[in-house]
């Protein structure tokens, strides 16, 4: 997308990158890659309650056993078809909060649902990347559970929304 900006039309310096669940471990993982490549990073990362610890050992993966739509029992399955038993060489692009250093990483908005195995992983990134002088917005949902948005309809779901836009808005006019 950096590479071919002109012909697509957009502002190269002005390129999100986010995803939410497994989709927020690959978005983290594209940016670490591009910094381990010395290639363009994006500005910002949008990350909606990421995959980020491959260890599973927060308080939150022992606790949400059984809850709806995502929980930890499918966590445990989606690592073991994910790795197949195998650590990467490069791990920290599976587990991102494992990476040795987070430093110049983009600035980054991270949610995490309330009643979510994923929650502490989430936050436990967020602090990570705060470590290592990254810009973060943690946005601690309330009554949530993995993957919320499912009830599209509810006034909870449009703030919530509300809140990323404003927090892409942000990023880009920086």
């Amino acid at each position: 997308v950096h590479h071919n900006s002109k012909e697509l039309g957009i502002d190269k310096n002005k390129i999100a990158i986010g995803g939410d669940s497994a989709g927020g471990a690959l978005a983290a993982a594209v940016n670490l890659m591009a910094l381990d490549r010395n290639t363009s990073t994006a500005c910002f990362q949008l990350l909606i309650y990421p995959v980020t610890d491959a260890r599973q050992q927060t308080e939150s993966i022992r606790k949400y056993i059984d809850t709806p739509l995502w929980n930890s029992r499918q966590t445990e399955k989606m690592w073991k078809l994910y790795l197949k038993d195998e650590i990467p060489d490069k791990k920290e692009y599976a587990s991102p909060v494992e990476a040795e250093s987070l430093e110049n990483m983009p600035a980054a908005y991270i949610e995490v649902a309330e009643f979510d195995c994923l929650r502490d992983e989430g936050i436990n990134f967020a602090e990570a990347l705060q470590k290592n002088g990254v810009q973060v917005e943690l946005n601690k949902t309330t009554g949530t559970i993995h993957g919320f948005e499912i009830a599209e309809s509810s006034e909870l779901v449009h703030q919530i929304v509300a809140k990323r836009i404003e927090a892409l808005k942000k990023a880009f006019n920086n």
